[in-house]
């Protein structure tokens, strides 16, 4: 159209805009089934498959406990970010707190180090010990019946919860680089108790 001089500044900012638009475009793949079906396990063969060995947790017991996003963002360093599971008190989304980093702890990746990556990834398993009322306030215990999110300790008035509402990995490959973000979740109980990723990311 410009060459031929019938281009219309209108259509032509369009059509920029729609070009812009699909450079970020992303798409999300979620894998979603019950707790320890190897959804982990998959992805680990996916984006992980040269180390020849888990980079993500996935032993039996040890597997992820927070819903894990995977993305490559070239402007930033490779990290992972985790949420503390004590945001849940709060009224705010994972989307609205995304654009809060202070709410975020942040690790730096080296994903040239297999050691390293294994040992920061490590913290995708980490749990914390509360007791049943702290746990129902952050809507992981249900006493009818007890969630697959939640361990039942020794101690009748104790329960070990996930140390993270989510996580963020920003990794530097090329499935990721091209706009691929992968979604990792926990099982389906867990997920019921984020309405905003079954309601808004899983549904997109």
């Amino acid at each position: 159209l410009d060459v031929n001089g019938i281009a219309d500044i209108q259509q032509s900012l369009r059509i920029y805009d729609l070009i812009e638009s699909l450079k970020h475009d992303r798409i999300t793949l979620a894998f979603i089934a019950e707790f320890s079906r190897g959804k982990t396990e998959l992805i680990n063969a996916m984006l992980f498959g040269q180390f020849k060995r888990r980079i993500l947790p996935s032993d039996v017991g040890r597997t992820t406990m927070c819903p894990t996003e995977l993305m490559h963002d070239p402007n930033d360093e490779p990290y992972i970010r985790l949420l503390p599971i004590e945001t849940r008190r709060r009224a705010e989304t994972i989307a609205s707190l995304k654009r809060k980093p202070v709410e975020w702890i942040k690790m730096r990746l080296d994903p040239s180090s297999e050691t390293e990556l294994v040992q920061a990834l490590r913290a995708l398993v980490q749990t914390k010990t509360v007791t049943k009322n702290e746990a129902l306030e952050l809507g992981l215990y249900d006493h009818a019946a007890d969630e697959a999110t939640t361990v039942l300790l020794n101690d009748p008035d104790k329960i070990e919860i996930p140390a993270w509402r989510h996580a963020l990995i920003n990794y530097p490959h090329p499935l990721l680089s091209s706009g691929l973000v992968v979604l990792d979740t926990p099982g389906l109980n867990a997920l019921g108790g984020e309405p905003g990723l079954t309601m808004s990311m899983i549904q997109r």
